[in-house]
């Protein structure tokens, strides 16, 4: 309390002081102001300068190391893009090439499947021509063969008419008719193939 005593002894006695003063000024300097004023300063001058010790330099190092930080994410960030853009490329040139290499697999298996086409029109051609073959040598022998029956019909009816011409001495008009009996026994397409 003593302090406050104080410190109110010296209000009242600065209270006469101020109305001693001439009205014009605003703020009146005296010694013991100016003395407070410079306490201030030195005072703020020490805080800023423990305040910088031990704070503003602890906070530098924490905002550079977050600069750098930064920096390094963006840095990560423009590498990471330059690494998309070149994926997306090689990407782009892959399905380029899988776009041509799938073109290239159907032109060779069309090729192939006209190349099998055509050896198995081939082989089918072969197997027609080999069974056209065969069957004019079939029918080859079957005239063969046709022709030699015809041939022993012919030598047994020539054998039957000699037998009959032999057996009875018949005139040219009976002759005459037992030949076409016969020849009509036969059939004209006997004959004719």
């Amino acid at each position: 309390m003593n302090g406050l005593n104080m410190v109110m002894q010296n209000l009242s006695t600065s209270l006469p002081q101020l109305n001693a003063l001439p009205e014009p000024y605003v703020i009146f300097f005296t010694e013991q102001t100016i003395i407070q004023v410079i306490a201030h300063i030195l005072t703020v001058l020490a805080l800023f300068y423990v305040l910088g010790k031990l704070l503003f330099k602890p906070v530098r190092n924490i905002l550079q190391k977050r600069k750098d930080e930064i920096a390094d994410e963006y840095k990560r960030i423009d590498e990471d893009t330059e690494a998309l853009a070149a994926l997306k490329t090689d990407y782009e040139n892959k399905l380029l090439n899988i776009h041509q290499e799938a073109e290239k697999i159907l032109a060779h298996a069309r090729k192939r499947a006209i190349e099998r086409e055509d050896e198995i029109i081939k082989e089918a051609k072969d197997e027609a021509d080999r069974l056209i073959k065969r069957a004019h040598l079939d029918i080859e022998r079957e005239k063969e063969q046709s022709k030699d029956e015809m041939r022993r019909e012919i030598i047994g009816v020539a054998t039957v008419m000699a037998s009959k011409f032999v057996a009875a001495s018949i005139s040219d008009e009976l002759k005459n008719q037992l030949v076409d009996e016969t020849l009509a026994s036969i059939g004209e397409s006997s004959w004719l193939s």
